[in-house]
């Protein structure tokens, strides 16, 4: 009896998620070229050049947090793609 619980299946991943976290990866991916067209040497302020070299591994974490937490705690793992991608917008902006 105490096998069967061990070998409980995780929810499955919706495939609307997966799309998502995947979608989320892209900018990610297209970071080095957005740093290397952005006027980095110009920038005003460390913190600002801080967040443009280190935000891609936030991405990275939040992506990764919110697939591991979609099965048990859906609404975690929404608000989590939500402020990444609320991130990605304000990074943009700046």
């Amino acid at each position: 009896m105490e096998e069967n619980n061990k070998k409980e299946k995780k929810p499955r991943i919706p495939l609307w998620f997966g799309i998502t976290a995947a979608a989320s990866l892209i900018p990610v991916l297209c970071w080095p070229w957005m740093i290397a067209s952005s006027n980095i040497s110009e920038m005003s302020g460390d913190i600002n050049k801080l967040l443009l070299i280190t935000f891609p591994v936030y991405a990275v974490v939040s992506i990764y947090l919110a697939y591991r937490t979609i099965g048990d705690r859906t609404y975690l793992a929404v608000i989590l793609i939500v402020l990444l991608w609320l991130s990605f917008g304000a990074m943009w902006i700046l």
